[in-house]
């Protein structure tokens, strides 16, 4: 899910910035703008079990720092072009500080970059072409103890520390259809780089470490959106559709990833008055059945019941004004995975996980050009139990029963805080 949301937020950053293209045809062209921001961003959470919950019986704790960076240069080389170029890292340190399961990390996280050319000068349709790369600077194999700094996603923003070199192309076009409502729609294809991982992905005990090389899959994606500004609204709907390629370790097929389709939505009203913003978020993410390796077949097989879940996030948030540079509000968001298609004593079952945030934020313009940006969440977990009757649960993969420990119902919850700036010249 990692290394596809790569490619994702690659393409979205490609839409995002072709979208806000000025739909007036042969502009004059303008100057360059730069705008920096960044962010410190402290987790940290504790629940009845440590990350795998399936490894250890003890009560688990962890916190992790992250400072991400973005760095985007935008404007009007010629008067039928735009172009925009971006750069986004980061450094992070995660600790784990499970009995049993105490890992530390500390590196910086991959770069990613990409430049995105809109063309203006045909009436009443505004192609586009984008080039995405993902640059190995982070960390894919953490030997020793590292290993256990890989927490739960849901607790902590990072949760993989890099993958291999990825190229993403990507082509398409926006289409104003008003002066407040534009279509925009792109394809695009991620070849992903081989990389190192300490173990295999398909083995459930971290502690068994085995030097392993991933070619992932690669991924052919479809976007469509539709967008709409006005005074009071703002509104847009996207719906995107990726199929991968087979993924391989040490040279052999392991899984191909089913069709996976996300949507998403948002929509904000400004007030009248000082009323403030209000806006509502979602998404919906699902995937068909995996081809699978079966250990008695020699070639990939489509999986009975679908391994993957499907995921519904929905967060809203509102911001008051204070005065003319102060906006604060509360801030909340619901999670929602399902169970997925193997039943209870599978090995492969994956149970019902739910994730809810409440807490608030504030921005404060301290200049014309520079925004303070402030957030803090309180997060709660809670996943249903992995029965395993007399320590003993059934692999569909290796049609055996092989040795499992159950799992309860695991709790836990954590908080976030977030402090950082947006600079503009």
């Amino acid at each position: 899910m990692k290394r596809l949301c790569v490619a994702l937020c690659g393409l979205a950053a490609a839409v995002s910035s072709a979208a806000a293209a000025d739909p007036t045809v042969a502009a004059p062209p303008e100057a360059w703008s730069v705008t920096f921001a960044s962010e410190a961003r402290y987790y940290s959470w504790a629940g009845n079990r440590g990350y795998p919950t399936t490894v250890n019986t003890a009560p688990g704790s962890g916190s992790e720092v992250y400072v991400p960076f973005a760095l985007q240069l935008a404007g009007k080389p010629a008067e039928d072009f735009k172009v925009q170029f971006l750069v986004r890292g980061g450094w992070v340190r995660a600790h784990q500080g499970t009995p049993g399961m105490t890992g530390t990390v500390d590196t910086a996280t991959d770069t990613v970059t990409s430049g995105t050319v809109t063309y203006l000068g045909i009436n009443g349709v505004q192609p586009f072409a984008a080039l995405n790369l993902n640059l190995p600077s982070g960390r894919s194999a953490l030997f020793g103890s590292a290993a256990f700094a890989r927490m739960d996603p849901d607790l902590v923003e990072i949760a993989t520390f890099g993958e291999g070199f990825n190229i993403g192309p990507t082509a398409g076009f926006n289409l104003p259809i008003t002066p407040s409502l534009i279509f925009t729609a792109s394809v695009g294809y991620t070849w992903r780089g081989r990389f190192d991982r300490e173990r295999s992905t398909s083995e459930p005990n971290p502690a068994i470490q085995s030097p392993t090389s991933v070619n992932p899959g690669d991924v052919l994606t479809g976007t469509a959106s539709v967008g709409y500004q006005d005074d009071r609204w703002a509104w847009s709907l996207t719906g995107t559709v990726s199929e991968e390629t087979t993924t391989t370790e040490n040279g052999f097929d392991l899984y191909r990833a089913g069709r996976r389709y996300l949507g998403t939505a948002s929509v904000s009203y400004t007030w009248p008055g000082q009323g403030g913003q209000t806006t509502l978020t979602g998404s919906a993410v699902h995937s068909n059945h995996n081809d699978v390796k079966f250990l008695a077949l020699p070639a990939l097989v489509k999986e009975l019941m679908n391994t993957n879940s499907n995921l519904f996030r929905i967060g809203a948030q509102h911001l008051f004004p204070v005065g003319q540079t102060i906006a604060v509000g509360p801030t909340a968001s619901f999670l929602r995975r399902d169970h997925n298609g193997y039943a209870p004593g599978i090995l492969q079952m994956v149970p019902e996980k739910d994730r809810w945030a409440l807490g608030g934020l504030a921005r404060m313009a301290v200049a014309q050009n520079v925004t303070l940006n402030v957030r803090a969440e309180r997060v709660w977990t809670h996943e249903n139990e992995r029965p395993a009757p007399n320590g003993l649960q059934f692999s569909v993969l290796a049609n055996a029963f092989v040795a499992a420990l159950p799992v309860p119902v695991v709790s836990s919850h954590g908080w976030v805080a977030a402090f950082g700036a947006d600079v503009k010249f």
